[in-house]
């Protein structure tokens, strides 16, 4: 914390922000609010600034930035082609984690080494829950890919409950599903579940980023705080919340 704070201190003083207060908003996808709800407090207090932060699934928040929503930094995982136009330069990894399944903590973990055995597990499933791909949200695209591709949609959809804006093992802990899909950070934030890797051919790695807009009202308080986040100091933060820095 304190090396974090002057850290940010001595940046601000180099780039001569740090005697006027500046009000940051970020638009971020919902996963980074493990680590960005902890860490945009510690730079509010380091730096008098305000920091905004404004949630939904990453296809949403793609949304409101191509339709026009001003911000100054989003924080998203993919699809950076499509608001190219809207920031200013490439995208900085900040924290990465993988995608899964998950069960209660109390019950025999399914075999998922294969793609049969995961086609066996999911089948045999009583109800499911993941994130409605329709939103964007990357988990959800990553599962509506992986039933395809198994050639189980159809099954599979008609037992599932399509959510967003949820960590979606609490509805195992609630009793409302026997099997759900999401990040591993997301499922690691929920007591009581363990993480259910998915086969070698349908794995992935996810990495949010932050961009600043290229129409930021105060570009080195904005550059500042994307620092902060991917500072060496912040590594600890972001373990911590179940994510890999970079």
């Amino acid at each position: 914390m304190h090396k974090l704070c002057a850290f940010v201190l001595g940046l601000l003083i180099f780039t001569d922000t740090y005697t006027r207060a500046a009000e940051i908003k970020i638009l971020s996808a919902k996963a980074p609010r493990q680590f960005l709800e902890e860490l945009a407090p510690q730079f509010e207090r380091a730096t008098n600034n305000k920091v905004i932060i404004s949630y939904d699934e990453a296809g949403i928040i793609r949304r409101r930035i191509i339709d026009g929503e001003a911000f100054d930094l989003t924080v998203l995982p993919a699809g950076w082609d499509e608001i190219r136009a809207k920031i200013s330069g490439g995208p900085i990894g900040i924290g990465h984690t993988d995608f899964g399944m998950a069960v209660l903590s109390n019950v025999p973990k399914p075999d998922t080494g294969s793609n049969d055995a995961v086609k066996r597990t999911l089948l045999a499933a009583k109800s499911i829950v993941y994130t409605d791909p329709q939103t964007g949200g990357i988990a959800g695209v990553l599962f509506a890919r992986m039933i395809e591709r198994l050639g189980i949609a159809n099954e599979i959809n008609k037992k599932s409950k399509l959510v967003a804006g949820a960590l979606n093992a609490t509805f195992l802990v609630k009793g409302e599903a026997d099997l759900i899909a999401q990040l591993s950070s997301e499922i690691l934030a929920v007591p009581g579940v363990q993480f259910v890797p998915v086969p070698p051919d349908f794995q992935a790695t996810v990495t949010f980023s932050g961009a600043i807009a290229n129409s930021t009202k105060d570009a080195a308080a904005t550059k500042a705080l994307l620092q902060f986040l991917t500072a060496p100091d912040a590594e600890a933060v972001i373990r911590a919340k179940g994510y890999e820095p970079g």
